[in-house]
Formats: C-alpha cells, structure tokens, sequence
C-alpha cells in the first residue's frame, strides 16, 4: 500500500519537489503561530508570523540556491519591514489608504524588472503591505507586528535551508558550457566521417536549441538587471548565432584564402582550430574548471587570417575564383568575430564585478560597447533597467499601473463599503488580477468555484471544532499541508477550497468563531475578482497579445535603420555617431521586445498569435545589433570613402533592398491577422556584389576599403538569410531528444 502511494505520488509530483514544500510551509507557519498566539499569547504576532511564511512560502517562488534563497528571505524580510510599516500609518484614512496602495502596488510590482528571483517575490510584498492597511488604526501595535514579520521570515530561512530543502535549479551557465562543447565538436568533426559530422551536427543544434529562453525553466532564466544575468544572456545570443554562422560554414568549405601556390594554404583551417580551442576552454570555465580564457590565441589567429584575405584582395584577380574565396573566407570571419564576443562574454558571466579584458569598442556609452555592464555598478544597472521601461509602451509599466489601479480601486469599495474583512478582497483582486483581461477571465471560474466550495465546508468545521481551541490548533498543520500541495495534486479549485478552510482554521483561533465566516469569505473573493476583471478588461486588457505586433513592428523598423546606418558606416559616407545612435534606439526597442515576448508566452491564447514565431523576429533583432556593434568595435579607416563611386552606389542599393524588406515585414506584423509573407532578398545579391568587388580593376591600391566592403556584403548576406526565415510563419516543435552529457 504505501509503494502504491509512493509511486502515485512520483506520478503527480516528480521529486516530491510539491510535498517537500508542503511540509517546510506547514512546519514553518504551524509553529510561527502557535507558539506566538498560544506560547507568547500575542494573536497580533501570530497574524503576522503566518502571513510571513505563507506570502512567501505560497504566495511567492523563491528560487535559486540556498545562499540566494537565504538572500532573497533576508531581503523580502528588510523591505516587508517597510511595507508594513507603511501599510500601518496610513491605515488612519479611507482615502489615505488607498492612495497608498496606489503607489506601493506600482511601485512593487517594478520590482519584476529584476528578473525571475525579484518577479517571485511581488505578490508576497504586496501582501504585506494591504495586510495592515485595514482599520482599526492601531500604530501602537506595528512593534508587534513587526516582530511577528521577522519570526514568520526567520522560520520560512530555517525551514528552507534545514527541513526537506529544495533543489537548487541547474544554472543556466551549464547550458551555455555543453553549447560550447557541442560547437567546438562540431567544427573539429571531420567532414570525410559523415557519420560523425551527423552526431556533432545534431548535438550542437540541441544544445543551441536549449539556450532559448523559452525552454528555459522561468527560475533558471538569466533576465535580471545584473552583469552576471546581462553576461549570460548575451552569451547565450553570441552562442546560438555562431551555431547558425557554423552550420552556414558547411555551404562554403573554406578554401584557402589567397593564390594556391602562396604560403598559409591552411589559414582558414588554422582559424577555425583557434575557434574550436576558445570554445573548449569557455566550456571548461563555465564548468569552473579555469579561469576565463583570454584573446591571444584567437586575435593571434583573425588577424594571421585578415592579412592573408588583404594579400588575396591584392593579388587575386577577378573571376569566380575570388569570389568562391571571398564567400568562404566572409564565412569563416563571421564564425571567428561571433567567437570573439563568446569568449568576452563569458569574462562578463564570470567575473561580473571587473571590466572584460578587451572591450570591442572603445567607449562607455551603450552604443560603444556591447560589454558596458561587466564591472558597473547595481545602481546604474538598475537605472538603465528602469529607464528603458519608462514608457507606456513597456509592458512592466503598463503591468505596475493595472495591478496599482486594481489594488487601489478594490482598497476604495472595501473602506467605503465597510466590508468586514477588506483584506480578503484585496488579495483577491491581487491573486486573480492577470496581465490580460482574457486570461483574467480564464482564471475567475476555477478560483470562485474552489472559494464557494471551501466556504461551504468551512461552515461546517467551524460548527464542528470551532469552540475546541486544542482541535482547531492541531488542524493547522494538516489543513496548510493540504492546501499547499492540493494545487500540484488537484488543480486550482482544490487550492483555492483549501485555502479557505486554512483561513477559517486562522480566524477561529483568533476570536470566537461563527459560522459567517465561510460566506464573509465568499464574498471577498467575489467582490475582489469583479474589481480583478473591471480593471483588467479597462487597463490594456490585451496585455502581451496587444503588443507584442506593435514591438516587432518598431523593433524592425529600428532594424531597418541601424542596417542602413552601419553599412554606410562601412563604407565610409557616414560618421559613427549616426551608428551610435541608431544602435541605441535599436537596443531600447529589443529590450521592450523581449519582455514583451516573456509576457505574452504566459498568457492565455488568442487566435493564431501564439502559433506565430516570435522569437525569429527577436533572433532577427539581435542579429542586426551585434553586426553594428562589430562594425563599431573594428578600425575600418572610414575616414574616407570608398574611391568606387559606382561600387558604393550598387551597395547603397543592395542595403535599400534588405532594409525594404524590413520595412515590409514591420507592416506586415503590425496589424491583425496572419501576415503575408514578403520576398527574402534575391538569393543571388551577395554574390553579384563580391563579384563586383573581385571586377575592380584597382581593388589591389585599396586592399583594406575593398575587403570592408567584401564584409558589407557579407553581413548583408547574414541578414538575408535571416529575412529568409521569417518566412516561416509557425514555430517549429522540437521533440528529438538528445542525452544529457553536461
């Protein structure tokens, strides 16, 4: 019988990850009340010592591994402190109260800027605060109040660290390490074992896929302000680019790069070698087997390659030849530059606090240089966070204002209404309340099914064991243990019942019980989740599917500007600033792009939206911002124009026709319906280009402006292919599964 439980419950809860949790809860809120209600006699304590376990025991996620969990408890603990204390003063009016609520509920629910660990925590601040905005007024009781915070928080630390601990989440840098591996493999594979080359193909492809945030569980996600998580993220990109730029590679088998009877037949090989040699030793100092590895080996290798790719520009002549070897060697020079940035990335994952060794531009603006965050402060981390989201198109704010509006609205009828127990209404509206009207409503049926189901039973306990102190104080623990976990094992309706005998199980062992208390409770809910709906259908009741077509509608419309911008750059007949500032504008946009992407994965459903691939158009976004960040990150001597008038004209118009297609695809995204897909580039433009580079008559005066031209093409080239894929309307499922070997 009992391996017969055993086994159901592995079946339900894997781990038993929900049951561990459970028990630590009902353990840690069990003995904060008793002891402080019963043992020290002070209910005011005890209110507060379970509410600090349960806001951030059920009503939070804190994730990570113990020292960060510690943290994160300490840290909830400091800033509850105020929160109550503030809740407590201005409790004395309706109207102060509410106004209040206002700015706390905005001003908490920013706190998701900070990424997973911070966005864990909000309902449970929240909590604290509306807990002691009720009347009666009594700031002669916030000492105890106070108290019962820090003793409910200290139990949650201890139980968290001692009684059945979670499991600490597998770092993200674990990922981006077998990436590493994988990519490395697959360039070493030779490619006359085609069975070989098959596996490492295959391998690097899984592990790449396993570096999107999508199929990322939400706690290991590194999408917080810090350099560390910036450091990741931007890893994460480089590494998933360089896959794409490898697998590219395997088109074009590098040909030596200059006359076949020159000396270095094998620098495009000996390139490629120092790439895979960079990769292994990234992967090594991701597992923290070395320390970060540092440029010379790989910069030793690019610029061996750039001086024979300048020696063939002088000596080759024109014919397919060279442009057969351009197109390898442009190949070979994306897979070394996207290699570059992973090895500085990883300085930033990896020793977050210092400057990366080698900055790939030279200033401090973010249009400068891609690593500003490795060694910055958390003030202006934050700062550049906040910034960037100080706009009603973000949809942080536009969450921060509904949810402010809502807990307000509900704080105003529950004063004026006078309704017995107020703060039930506001944890309802605060619990119920979604980032859309749509999945508001998805969520209103099975919570008041659960409440009227709970108030009913509540009824009849409170009739049974209410005026027996000892039976109420022995149901405590079992009753948490059942709520917690019912919502793992039973769904929604089962939580929300149960949940509501927890509270009638609280509330009889602080007064006399009545039978009312299961209906009062009802009728919280319910009026909380009308208030919930009433300002999610009046406050942006899209949410995410509202915006994310206008942010990959601007977000490529920026695109579209930075590539015209870089190439000109590129070639001479712009100054950088123009660059800098278009870069600029494009990094904000990505930013409110990708936290709109987060958001709208997380709601309910609507039409084809969530069927279209979304996050090609991020890939597409960053694509584009990191080939301008390596165009301002090199010396291109753009000082003076390219000396080819007709050549820099043909280029002009071979950017006019990918960032038209930009333009296209960003009204395309921007309305309703399914978008039609637009034309790729011609397959044929890059080529036609470097064969216009390998006609020069002259090229070999002018090595260097003729090589940064090849690589205009080149990136042009990236690009198209890019625009290639947005043609694929559907996200593709992945369900090849591949062993773990990291």
């Amino acid at each position: 019988m009992r391996r017969r439980l055993l086994r159901w419950l592995l079946r339900r809860d894997p781990g038993l990850a929900a049951t561990r949790r459970a028990v630590r809860i009902a353990v840690a809120a069990s003995v904060g009340f008793l002891a402080c209600r019963y043992g020290l006699g002070e209910p005011t304590v005890a209110v507060y010592a379970v509410f600090g376990v349960l806001g951030f025991g059920v009503f939070s996620e804190i994730s990570g591994t113990p020292a960060q969990r510690l943290r994160t408890i300490a840290g909830c603990c400091l800033v509850g402190l105020v929160l109550v204390t503030l809740g407590s003063l201005l409790a004395v009016s309706t109207a102060a109260a509410t106004l209040g609520v206002l700015v706390a509920g905005i001003a908490v629910a920013l706190l998701a800027l900070g990424g997973p660990r911070a966005a864990g925590v909000v309902v449970g601040l929240h909590l604290l605060y509306i807990l002691p905005s009720f009347p009666p007024f009594e700031p002669d009781q916030l000492p105890l109040r106070l108290a019962g915070l820090v003793i409910g928080t200290a139990l949650l630390a201890l139980a968290d660290r001692f009684l059945l601990p979670p499991a600490s989440p597998r770092p993200f840098a674990r990922r981006a390490a077998a990436a590493a591996r994988a990519l490395a493999a697959h360039l070493e594979a030779p490619a006359t074992d085609g069975a070989d080359l098959a596996r490492a193909r295959r391998r690097s492809a899984w592990t790449a896929e396993r570096l999107r945030l999508s199929v990322v569980p939400v706690a290991e996600r590194p999408t917080g302000p810090g350099a560390a998580d910036r450091g990741l993220t931007h890893l994460a990109a480089a590494l998933r680019a360089l896959h794409q730029r490898v697998v590219a590679l395997e088109e074009w088998p590098p040909a030596p790069v200059g006359p076949a009877n020159g000396p270095d037949p094998e620098a495009p090989r000996a390139l490629l070698a120092a790439v895979a040699h960079a990769l292994h030793q990234v992967a090594a100092a991701l597992a923290g087997h070395r320390a970060p590895p540092d440029l010379d080996g790989l910069d030793a290798a690019r610029a061996a390659f750039t001086a024979r790719r300048l020696h063939a520009v002088e000596v080759l002549g024109p014919g397919e030849e060279a442009v057969a070897r351009a197109e390898a060697a442009v190949a070979v020079s994306q897979v070394a530059e996207e290699a570059r940035i992973v090895v500085l990335a990883t300085h930033a994952v990896l020793a977050p606090r210092r400057p990366v060794p080698t900055p790939t531009g030279p200033g401090e603006d973010l249009a400068d240089d891609p690593f500003w965050y490795a060694g910055a402060s958390s003030v202006r981390l934050w700062w550049r966070r906040v910034r960037c989201h100080l706009s009603l198109r973000s949809v942080y704010l536009q969450n921060a204002l509904r949810l402010g509006v809502g807990l307000a609205l509900a704080r105003l009828v529950a004063g004026e209404l006078d309704v017995a127990h107020g703060f039930w209404v506001l944890l309802a509206t605060l619990t119920l309340l979604r980032t859309s009207a749509a999945s508001t409503r998805a969520a209103l049926p099975p919570a008041l099914l659960g409440t009227t189901i709970g108030g009913t039973l509540a009824i009849g306990l409170v009739l049974l064991v209410g005026p027996y102190p000892v039976a109420t104080a022995a149901l405590l623990p079992v009753v948490v243990v059942v709520a917690v976990a019912s919502g793992r094992f039973a769904g929604t309706v089962a939580a929300q019942a149960c949940f509501t005998l927890v509270v009638a199980v609280l509330f009889a062992q602080l007064a006399p019980p009545t039978w009312m208390l299961g209906p009062e409770r009802v009728l919280d809910v319910f009026l909380g989740a009308a208030i919930g709906l009433l300002v999610g259908v009046a406050v942006w009741p899209a949410g995410g599917h509202g915006e994310i077509r206008r942010a990959a509608s601007l977000g490529l419309e920026d695109a579209a500007e930075l590539v015209d911008g870089t190439t000109a750059w590129l070639a001479g007949t712009v100054p950088r600033q123009v660059v800098s500032d278009r870069l600029a504008a494009t990094v904000v946009g990505i930013a409110r792009y990708e936290a709109t992407y987060t958001q709208f994965r997380s709601e309910q459903h609507r039409g084809h939206d969530h069927d279209l691939d979304w996050m090609v158009v991020l890939a597409v976004l960053h694509r584009v911002s990191r080939g301008a960040r390596s165009a301002l990150a090199a010396e291109p001597g753009s000082a003076c124009a390219a000396p080819w008038p007709g050549l820099a004209a043909r280029l002009r118009e071979d950017v006019g026709t990918v960032t038209d297609r930009y333009h296209r695809w960003a009204a395309e995204l921007g309305h309703d319906g399914d978008p039609r897909p637009v034309p790729a580039p011609p397959p044929a433009l890059v080529r036609d280009g470097l064969r216009a580079v390998a006609d020069l008559p002259d090229r070999a005066a002018h090595p260097a402006v003729a090589l940064r031209l090849v690589d205009a093409w080149g990136w042009l080239g990236w690009l198209a292919d890019d625009l290639a894929a947005l043609e694929v309307r559907y996200a593709p499922v992945s369900t090849s599964p591949c062993p773990r070997t990291d």
